[in-house]
């Protein structure tokens, strides 16, 4: 996995989250910081031992229901984390 493809599912994260009406805020709200910090660690071109691909399997949880592309998305950007060893 590349910076390049997991920018891309980030993108689409938020392109996802922008068009749905029917979220928690809160969930909403977790998810984003979860996000922000992801791209933090790529902008600094880092590895960190944080949870943030557990973070993203969580909010993938959170939205199974209601949003499955979202989910979707969630679960493969919390394997590019993983095989990034982030």
């Amino acid at each position: 996995m590349n910076h390049r493809e997991l920018t891309e599912a980030l993108e689409v994260v938020h392109r996802e989250l922008s068009d749905a009406q029917d979220l928690d805020p809160q969930d909403v709200e977790k998810l984003q910081t979860t996000m922000a910090e992801i791209e933090v660690v790529l902008k600094k071109n880092s590895q960190t031992t944080s949870q943030l691909s557990d973070n993203v399997t969580h909010a993938a949880t959170t939205f199974e229901q209601s949003h499955p592309r979202l989910t979707e998305t969630l679960g493969r950007i919390a394997d590019m984390l993983q095989q990034m060893g982030i």
